[in-house]
């Protein structure tokens, strides 16, 4: 969620540079683009709430726990293995 945060805020910038680089002051905003960007992000708010109800869920129990590993001070692990691949059955087979 924070790289979204920080993308959008990298973005802002960039387009305020942009427009003050061209001659455009800060209070010649296009209101239609802006308009579109706020409709944009009511529907990325409607296209949460149009999934299922366990994978909404899910969704919310994940980055709970990552928001609390986050802030617990835990490192996040990339690992993916679960307790039957760390033990595949050829490895430690005695019939040799």
């Amino acid at each position: 969620m924070t790289f979204l945060l920080r993308a959008a805020l990298v973005i802002g910038v960039l387009s305020y540079l942009a427009a003050t680089r061209q001659g455009a002051g800060p209070g010649s905003v296009d209101s239609a683009a802006l308009r579109s960007t706020v409709e944009m992000t009511g529907s990325l708010a409607g296209l949460a709430a149009s999934l299922p109800p366990e994978a909404r869920t899910e969704a919310l129990r994940l980055g709970g726990e990552a928001m609390a590993r986050r802030i617990a001070g835990q490192p996040i692990s990339a690992d993916t293995l679960s307790a039957s691949d760390r033990a595949p059955a050829w490895r430690g087979a005695g019939g040799h």
